[in-house]
């Protein structure tokens, strides 16, 4: 039997053996749970780092974990937003943006209006323009801010066009402007000034990123009290307004409830970073009600404006409007997406493309075509000379059609509408609340339409009709029910004969002049 050895001055060899051999196992036991906590401690670290390989299992869980973490970073990102751009006080944001905000001094030479009675007997009071004088002097003033440090200035249209002299007042003085560029369908105006020193100047934002009840300040002269500020929200976003001759134009304006008056056209609204997202232009005929030009409408025209003075845009030549409901769904459309095209101009692009009146453009380019809106701005985005496919929805069938884009003419243009006159009493029908009339020699020349322009003449609309609810009006000539021409009051019956309660009826006329209107009603 083995024995260990015994050790040097023991008295008890085998008891000392026994304690260093207890000793060994505690070793070796505190060194095995050592390793395994440094193991532990180890899973730990590598996981929290993402250093260890997934699993199949692992595989199928990361989109969503991915999802959620997009979704966090984004909420960050909006708390970031909303961080960079909250303010203690509005004063600050005013203290930072006033210095660049200037009033914009014009004057106009105008022939005298004439005026009798009373008026004339003011303009003889003192102080009052001579009535005498063939031509007399206006003066006017609005807003503009600052946009670089060498004297760039953005303000309205309507605020320079036709004045004979400006001036641009900031910091207690007047500085002699030049107009660089002017665009009436955007209302914007670029200007120069020369101070002979860096200017403080206002950045621009981003309008597109505003959402309705977010806070903007407008500042500008309104009533020529200079340098006022008002607060308010954005009310809505998009709005199309007419800003002459009730003819809309190219831009989608910032509603605000924030005081738009007199005086303030051409100056800034601001974010609460103080940053332009629009430029004050109009208010409407009531209160809390002010309108502004979005900041990316600048942002896009201002290169042209500065380096050739105007704007030339992409052109197509039709008439377009967005499509009802009832259509899409006599069109068998999902949804009312696409531009609905009432009339093609004679000699135009779209003309020479094949472009016909009652297509529906779905789509151009790869640009899906959600109402006219979209189909005006990426046109109108395009160079004259680009060439372009429209996706057209005709007769239940999606063609293709090849376009070379000219430049747009201007849309503002003194235009003066036919008043259509009485038709004489002659044989007639009613349908649907219309009263109709053949289309006579006389009646035809009242509508200002070609010799040989056969229809039927609208004489009269009851205010119960379908029509009157589609803005049909006297004066109007129908030309075609469904894909049915109407020449005569007896086509017109026979096209009418088969139609029961609830049927879509598409119904073609033409409006004085020539121009064609198309409408979907549902027959009651």
């Amino acid at each position: 039997m083995l024995q260990a050895p015994p050790r040097r001055g023991t008295c008890f060899p085998y008891l000392n053996w026994n304690l260093r051999t207890m000793n060994t196992k505690k070793q070796i036991l505190f060194t095995a749970l050592m390793v395994a906590g440094a193991l532990v401690f180890g899973m730990i670290i590598a996981g929290g780092l993402n250093l260890t390989e997934p699993t199949r299992a692992e595989e199928t869980v990361l989109p969503a974990v991915a999802a959620e973490k997009d979704a966090r970073n984004e909420q960050a990102r909006r708390v970031e937003r909303h961080a960079r751009t909250a303010i203690d006080s509005f004063a600050d944001l005013a203290e930072a943006v006033l210095p660049a905000v200037v009033t914009v001094k014009v004057v106009r030479i105008e022939e005298a209006p004439e005026l009798r009675g009373f008026q004339d007997f003011f303009r003889r009071l003192p102080g009052q323009p001579d009535p005498e004088q063939e031509e007399q002097r206006f003066p006017g003033a609005g807003s503009g801010f600052l946009i670089s440090a060498d004297g760039w200035i953005v303000t309205n249209n309507h605020v320079v066009e036709r004045a004979e002299r400006i001036q641009v007042g900031m910091n207690g003085r007047d500085y002699p402007a030049e107009v660089k560029g002017r665009d009436r369908e955007t209302d914007l105006a670029l200007l120069k000034i020369d101070a002979g020193e860096e200017l403080p100047h206002l950045p621009l934002g981003d309008s597109d990123a505003l959402r309705v009840g977010d806070w903007v300040m407008a500042i500008g002269n309104p009533l020529n009290f200079e340098a006022s500020v008002t607060v308010g929200v954005v009310s809505a976003k998009g709005r199309s307004i007419p800003i002459e001759n009730n003819r809309a134009d190219f831009a989608n304006y910032i509603q605000t409830d924030a005081a738009i008056n007199l005086g303030n056209s051409g100056g800034p609204l601001v974010n609460t970073a103080g940053e332009v997202v629009g430029i004050a232009t109009g208010k409407a005929f009531a209160e809390n009600i002010g309108f502004a030009v979005p900041v990316d409408v600048l942002e896009g025209v201002l290169p042209q404006l500065r380096d050739t003075g105007r704007v030339r845009r992409g052109y197509l030549g039709v008439n377009i409007r967005d499509l009802e409901h009832i259509e899409a769904r006599y069109y068998g459309l999902e949804g009312p997406d696409g531009a609905f095209v009432s009339n093609v101009q004679s000699d135009t692009p779209a003309e020479k493309a094949g472009v016909e009146a009652g297509d529906v453009i779905l789509g151009v380019d790869e640009h899906e075509v959600e109402g006219t809106r979209d189909l005006i701005d990426y046109v109108a985005a395009l160079p004259p000379g680009r060439d372009v496919f429209l996706q057209v929805l005709r007769d239940s069938e999606r063609i293709r059609l090849d376009v070379r884009l000219e430049e747009r003419p201007s849309l503002i243009a003194e235009q003066e509408e036919p008043t259509p006159a009485a038709p004489p009493r002659e044989e007639s029908m009613d349908w649907l609340g219309l009263e109709l009339r053949p289309l006579t020699r006389t009646l035809r020349e009242r509508a200002q339409l070609d010799r040989g322009q056969r229809g039927v003449f609208i004489a009269g609309v009851s205010a119960r009709s379908v029509f009157a609810e589609k803005g049909f009006q006297e004066g109007l000539v129908i030309v075609g029910i469904n894909d049915a021409a109407i020449e005569s009051l007896g086509d017109l019956e026979e096209a009418a004969a088969d139609l029961e309660s609830g049927d879509l009826v598409r119904v073609q006329a033409l409006l004085p002049g020539g121009q064609r209107l198309f409408s979907v009603i549902e027959v009651p």
